[in-house]
């Protein structure tokens, strides 16, 4: 909490007693959405939106994606977590080897 009187910082809460402010939906109908896409079937196509945070999460057999309207980034299990650059609005990216991996956040900035 913020004294509004002086802009001093009153009270805090650690960050996780907050929800992420990003959305998840097993669509990738709407073009804005940043996107994780699927390289298997039965797996959907898994898109974000909202705004500013990081969703954690386990999307496997994932095989690129694209960062719709936001800018964005992708991480996976590849023997540990591995990150994609922060990709801007209007990117679209695939794993140069073509192998899926298990998608395990998204961030928007």
């Amino acid at each position: 909490m913020i004294d509004p009187k002086t802009g001093a910082v009153v009270s805090s809460q650690p960050i996780s007693e907050f929800s992420t402010l990003i959305s998840n939906t097993n669509s990738c109908t709407n073009t804005s959405y940043a996107c994780y896409h699927s390289g298997a079937t039965p797996y959907a196509h898994q898109g974000f939106y909202g705004t500013a945070g990081t969703l954690n999460g386990s999307w496997p057999s994932r095989i690129g994606g694209k960062s719709g309207s936001y800018t964005a980034k992708f991480c996976w299990a590849d023997g540990g977590t591995v990150c994609s650059p922060i990709y801007g609005p209007g990117a679209t990216w695939s794993y140069a080897d073509g192998r899926l991996r298990t998608g395990t956040s998204v961030t928007i900035y």
